[in-house]
């Protein structure tokens, strides 16, 4: 059983750890998205996987499996992330930083 200042105690502790959790959440995502954007882009060759499901169209790259292109969507997932006192300001810029995180990528890409 737990007394009234043992669960306030839990709930700091877990919401410090919700918090962390949802910063490292943002920078995976964002790197990631970002990472599929840059080897979709025609000026940059993406690897043919090791594993691949079916042929492989005119011997060209598989295409990315990526995230849903929305940005309405991804508005919404940082919505239902933020939390009224440990995530209560999550900014809704994710997609620009996808964007100028890809761009980068493609503008420092050199093949080899």
């Amino acid at each position: 059983m737990s007394t009234l200042s043992q669960l306030i105690a839990q709930r700091a502790a877990a919401g410090a750890a919700y918090a962390s959790a949802v910063d490292a959440l943002k920078t995976a995502y964002i790197n990631l998205a970002a990472l599929d954007r840059t080897l979709e882009n025609r000026n940059v060759s993406a690897p043919v996987p090791s594993v691949v499901f079916g042929p492989i169209p005119n011997g060209g790259p598989v295409p990315v499996l990526s995230f849903l292109r929305d940005k309405n969507a991804v508005d919404d997932l940082v919505r239902l992330l933020q939390h009224a006192e440990f995530a209560p300001s999550l900014k809704q810029d994710w997609p620009v930083q996808i964007i100028t995180a890809s761009n980068a990528q493609v503008a420092s890409f050199t093949a080899g």
